[in-house]
């Protein structure tokens, strides 16, 4: 099992586009409703590199087998009175690869990176239901309001969202 940040989604774009279609498919609560065409992944994708490369975004992989099989993203913000901190976002993990600990991996594969760009505080959404929700406890994240309806699924019902943060120490360490 291999951790990436990487700096250029191209090499990696099938992957993405098949982990992206199969997390939506699955249910996963990423900001897409099912049915996730490849066009409309692929379309995703490429913006997300966009934002990669104008550094406004940073992109963690976990590779298995030379397969991604996780993701997740640091937004970073780019108001001057907040170049502390970041969101992160839309962390999926294939539906064949669960339950193994990459989402844990991937979050603290987050923390690194953050800390390493000098980012002190990491704030996250997460579906009130959602399984990641105990995950960020169990990591440290402190919930700091819930908001209901906040998010749809495919079957039109309305789910609360709770937010978390968590400030950690920043770094000088390289992660490449």
């Amino acid at each position: 099992m291999e951790l990436l940040k990487v700096d250029n989604l191209n090499p990696y774009l099938d992957d993405l586009i098949e982990l992206l279609c199969d997390a939506v498919d699955s249910g996963a609560p990423i900001g897409f409703l099912p049915p996730m065409s490849e066009s409309e992944a692929k379309a995703y994708w490429l913006s997300v590199n966009d934002d990669l490369q104008a550094n406004a975004r940073q992109v963690l992989l976990i590779r298995e087998d030379n397969k991604v099989v996780g993701s997740v993203q640091i937004a970073m913000s780019p108001k001057a009175n907040a170049l502390h901190r970041c969101d992160v976002e839309k962390l999926m993990v294939h539906t064949q690869a669960r339950e193994h600990g990459l989402g844990s991996m991937l979050m603290q594969g987050v923390e690194r990176v953050a800390a390493s760009l000098q980012r002190q505080l990491l704030i996250l959404e997460v579906r009130s239901d959602d399984i990641a929700h105990d995950m960020y406890v169990n990591m440290g994240y402190i919930p700091f309001g819930e908001v209901p309806g906040y998010t749809r699924s495919a079957n039109g019902m309305l789910h609360n969202a709770t937010f978390f943060y968590k400030e950690i120490e920043t770094t000088h360490e390289v992660f490449s």
